[in-house]
């Protein structure tokens, strides 16, 4: 199929889901044009075809829906199984898994990821090859390597190689926080991802720890939004999330332990949670083959009820979610969908959860506008289904039935691209 080489085109006669919370158009039209969106309506406000107008795409009994967003994946890593194989992963591999996986994340449907923590600065490196042209991905929202405090979420090597290797770069009081946040600013991210509770997988902090007091949180968010750039801090302990939430982080990360007092904070702030539920069922499906230390297994254990819960109860209250599965941690990439099925099975509706890759994420990523949408404006970056993921959420992890992944305007994956390859062979 030659379609979609960046050229004017109306796709007719879909199912429009628009990402932004509104019901579905049953029989609509998406208008692009110069790689934005320009128009997006029913088809009895279309009108008649004339020959001027872009051409025409019928994809009738298909449903066009923005391109999915991931707030949670690490380019670096691909689906590791053992603790320390993120201590052996050097900056050479990591650059090459990092190539590698993008492209399976836009093979997915997934057309923007943010990246919640590297090594080195292969994050961005992806981010710049990408906008480049020279690789195939997703958008990148770009992250660097995680401040933590000394013991905290991701302290795994010796001390004499922390400052040129790692996941993780210790930081203890404000000013050390300062000078790192400056730091990968000059490295050119995009957000700032603090650690400020234990893991499961830390080896010295537990995830009911709370590992950088409010001080240093706060400094940091302030820092981080003084130079334009974001925060998202991973929390598991209930502390972590308050002081997040009080200094005005962007994002929760997992939010594992929430009580009443968080919940009203996140309904009087503007921040977005971002579950992980994948880190979670990760464990609960792949269980034997997972060489876990014997912490983090009781972790999982005390941690499952108390994570469903959280997001149970967030659901209730009403406070923006985004997906985001912290995929390369233990789930391959390309498998970012499975994201919304667990959010499915734990509550939320297909449409709901679709919005949270989708609208909510954008939210999440401040790129509200730019991509997540079928918005005048926005980049055309969509996906023509194959089925009603409204019925079956699922239908988005079946790759026979992702028809087509428009990046941009362009065509990039899916089997409407593929089918003349295969009719030649």
């Amino acid at each position: 199929m030659t379609a979609l080489a960046g050229e004017p085109v109306c796709f007719v006669n879909a199912r429009v889901i628009d990402g932004l919370d509104h019901a579905p158009i049953e029989r609509g039209f998406v208008l692009v044009e110069n790689e934005r969106i320009v128009r997006v309506g029913a088809m009895a406000d279309l009108g008649p075809e004339r020959t001027h107008e872009p051409r025409r795409l019928d994809v009738a009994g298909k449903t066009v829906m923005p391109g999915l967003i991931d707030c949670h994946a690490h380019l670096i890593y691909s689906g590791f199984r053992k603790l320390e194989d993120i201590d052996r992963c050097t900056v050479e591999t990591a650059a090459i898994n990092a190539v590698l996986n993008a492209s399976k994340i836009l093979d997915a449907g997934y057309t923007t990821v943010r990246d919640l923590g590297t090594i080195g600065n292969v994050a961005a490196a992806v981010r710049d090859a990408v906008g480049e042209g020279r690789i195939r991905g997703p958008r990148v929202v770009a992250s660097g390597r995680v401040l933590h405090s000394t013991s905290g979420l991701a302290d795994t090597l010796p001390i004499p190689w922390e400052t040129c290797c790692g996941f993780g770069l210790r930081v203890d009081g404000p000013q050390e926080i300062l000078k790192a946040i400056r730091q990968q600013i000059r490295n050119g991210v995009d957000n700032i991802k603090l650690g400020a509770s234990g893991a499961e997988g830390s080896p010295h902090a537990h995830t009911w720890m709370t590992t950088l007091n409010e001080e240093e949180i706060t400094m940091a968010v302030h820092e981080a939004h003084r130079w334009g750039r974001t925060v998202a801090v991973h929390c598991q302990s209930y502390e972590a999330v308050k002081f997040a939430l009080r200094a005005g982080a962007d994002t929760v990360e997992h939010g594992t332990r929430m009580d009443e007092e968080a919940l009203a904070l996140f309904r009087a702030s503007r921040t977005v949670l971002v579950p992980t539920l994948s880190t979670l069922y990760s464990v609960i499906e792949l269980g034997a083959t997972l060489s876990l230390a014997p912490k983090q297994r009781e972790e999982m254990d005390v941690n499952k009820p108390l994570w469903l819960d959280s997001f149970r109860r967030a659901r209730e209250a009403e406070i923006p979610i985004a997906a985001g599965g912290d995929i390369g941690n233990r789930y391959e990439h390309g498998t970012n969908a499975r994201e919304l099925e667990f959010m499915v099975r734990e509550g939320m509706s297909p449409h709901e959860a679709i919005g949270a890759a989708t609208g909510v994420a954008a939210r999440a990523i401040h790129r509200e506008g730019v991509v997540g949408a079928l918005t005048p404006g926005a980049f055309a970056d969509l996906l023509v289904v194959d089925g009603n993921p409204l019925d079956d959420i699922r239908v988005l992890q079946d790759r026979q039935r992702l028809n087509l992944v428009v990046q941009g305007g362009r065509g990039v994956a899916g089997t409407m691209l593929a089918a003349p390859a295969a009719a030649r062979s």
